[in-house]
């Protein structure tokens, strides 16, 4: 992986930017497969500890209270837990309401306004563009890349 801003928070944080993670991806109460794979790979990411993981899974069937994660977080630390939440919350194709009720709960968190929080939901389209094209280059398209690929 490269480098990230996810390196530069401590292990408390680690955890609870996890959390919120879960949070986002359990508040439509459907977790689908993409999601459950999207949050193993943030806990890998965050360098979360297998005893740590093995803790914190069991929070994929329930809801935490997202403000009292955020608490635990600076506000660099929800900026980060922004960017990677809308990534989870778009990784099985669509925002549900209750996860862009929570997107922009953390952005008030992080300070992050309507202009930046417009930018951000561009960059995610257009990452889903560039991995769809990078598929496409390889002849391994998966279902749906044909809609991103316009």
């Amino acid at each position: 992986m490269l480098p990230d801003a996810v390196d530069l928070l401590d292990e408390k944080s680690r955890e609870a930017y996890v959390g919120v993670l879960i949070h986002v991806a359990a508040s439509d109460g459907d977790l689908v497969r993409e999601e459950s794979a999207a949050i193993e790979a943030a806990m890998g990411r965050a360098m979360i500890r297998p005893s740590q993981r093995e803790q914190l899974r069991p929070q994929l069937m329930m809801q935490s209270e997202l403000g009292h994660l955020l608490d635990q977080l600076s506000e660099d630390a929800c900026k980060v837990v922004l960017r990677d939440a809308m990534i989870i919350a778009a990784v099985d194709g669509d925002y549900h309401e209750s996860e862009l009720e929570a997107i922009k709960q953390i952005a008030k968190a992080s300070g992050v306004g309507q202009k930046e929080l417009k930018s951000l939901f561009t960059w995610v389209e257009d990452g889903w563009r560039w991995m769809a094209r990078g598929r496409g280059i390889l002849g391994v398209n998966l279902a749906g890349d044909e809609g991103l690929l316009d």
